[in-house]
């Protein structure tokens, strides 16, 4: 039985590492964007950028929660709490991106799935034009490289540089506009990726259990 363990456990290695080679040449090849263009997330090919509702958690209720409150949070979306809906205070709808303008988690975007409340210092993204979520996840990916690799939380934050001279770089069409296809793809295989690897370790651990 220990014998039989190993090679299952061994089996279970060699196809995590085969996928996470696999993963790592495709990453390799997004590094290679000599061909992108930059963009910045306010042009007419991406988003409406706005300010958010810039609202304070504290003061908020919760009687009949039905909002989802998002901060400067790295985890859960950047949804930090469930609210009431305010009165004469419209919230963002599903689907549009948030991000985080400074602090500990400067750069955090997502995609937000329900409607939405912002705290202060979250800007909003609203798509200009119909977006899949694998894009929309790629542009968030971005957005946070770009946030982390050129700005400084509490010194150059992105506050004064959003609406500016922020800007992040996208794979592009032979006509010099944003290759969508190729977002949602790459998106599409890491997605399959992740799931592989989760798939193999949930497979060994239940085969595990019933052995043990």
């Amino acid at each position: 039985m220990e014998q039989y363990m190993q090679r299952i456990e061994n089996k279970v290695t060699n196809d995590i590492s085969l996928i996470i080679r696999s993963l790592g040449g495709r990453i390799r090849k997004l590094a290679d964007v000599a061909s992108w263009k930059r963009f910045h997330l306010y042009d007419n090919e991406l988003f409406t950028i706005d300010s958010g509702t810039k609202l304070d958690k504290v003061k908020m209720t919760n009687n009949k929660p039905s909002i989802n409150f998002v901060g400067r949070a790295n985890t859960n979306n950047g949804v930090t709490d469930y609210i009431d809906e305010i009165e004469g205070i419209k919230p963002y709808e599903a689907g549009c991106l948030t991000v985080s303008l400074g602090g500990e988690y400067l750069g955090s975007c997502f995609i937000q799935e329900k409607p939405f409340y912002t705290s202060q210092n979250v800007n909003v993204l609203i798509p200009k034009h119909e977006m899949s979520d694998n894009s929309k996840r790629f542009i968030a990916t971005m957005i946070f490289r770009e946030g982390r690799l050129r700005y400084k939380a509490f010194i150059d934050e992105l506050n004064r540089h959003m609406k500016t001279d922020f800007s992040i770089l996208l794979p592009v069409t032979q006509d010099n506009s944003p290759d969508w296809d190729y977002m949602d793809q790459y998106m599409q295989m890491i997605e399959q990726k992740a799931k592989d690897v989760l798939c193999n370790f949930v497979s060994y651990a239940k085969f595990h259990e019933l052995m043990v």
